[in-house]
Parts: structure tokens; sequence; C-alpha cells
């Protein structure tokens, strides 16, 4: 089988545990994972100046450590992991995760539900994942056994 698969990764445990039954299912299929942190644009915080960075502005993240932590952390609970490529984005992260999986075989997202409407149930980066994604998208609960 051809195709990536592709795995939004934000540091948290659903998002972990999401990478982790990617890279397994990846082993099965012999397919590649590309693991996605999206941060959003930098933004003015509201009732502040409109100067120039850095006031006004919000502060920046370190890029990139969450998800290289992530991957990491699954390369070595996994072993003969599959290749996982590491990816950046900015911007939504619903519409950019949709994006970098375009031409792949699934895209993979952490799942915590919160509530009983679609935007709370599902998150508001996995509800437009949902409605932007032309490949299939799986939920991987936070508590599924990987």
């Amino acid at each position: 089988m051809t195709g990536t698969i592709v795995v939004g990764v934000d540091g948290s445990a659903a998002s972990i545990t999401a990478l982790r039954w990617a890279v397994g299912r990846a082993a099965v299929e012999h397919r590649t994972v590309t693991a996605v942190e999206v941060r959003p644009q930098a933004h003015l915080v509201p009732g502040t100046s409109y100067a120039p960075a850095p006031y006004g502005m919000t502060p920046p993240e370190r890029t990139g450590s969450r998800l290289h932590e992530a991957v990491a952390a699954v390369r070595t609970a996994v072993p003969n992991a599959p290749k996982i490529a590491e990816l950046q984005r900015r911007g939504e992260p619903g519409v950019e995760l949709a994006r970098v999986a375009r031409d792949a075989a699934m895209l993979v997202l952490g799942h915590n539900p919160h509530g009983r409407t679609t935007e709370f149930l599902f998150g508001r980066v996995t509800a437009a994942c949902l409605r932007h994604a032309r490949v299939p998208v799986i939920l991987v609960p936070a508590t599924a056994r990987t």
C-alpha cells in the first residue's frame, strides 16, 4: 500500500496515543507516518497596544519541542517503528492538518469527548478536520490501548 499516515500532534496524551496507533497501523500496512504540529498565527492580544512586537503580541512559543518529544517517546516505546517524519506548520490547525493530509492515506487525531454538540464533542480542531479533510479521519480515543 502507498501513502503516508498523517497524525496531528499537540503534545496532549490523546495525540500521543493517536501517534502510537498510527505507527502501529503504518507498520502493518508498510506506510510511513508524518507527525504534524500546527501552531496558530500570532495575534494581537485584546486590550493591549497595537505597537510592534513584543508588546501587544502573543508571546512566541517554542516550536517543535512538543512534536519532537512526542515522536521521541513513541520511537522509544515502539521498537522497529516505521519512519516518522516531523512537520511543523503555522495557521488554523484544522485547515492546515487537512491540507497536509490531502494526498495521505488517512488523517489520525487523538480524541477526548467534551460534550454533546459537534464542536464540544469533537473539539474545534477535530470538527474543522472533519469538514475539510478529503481523506478518512480516524479519531483515536485517549483511552485506547495501543
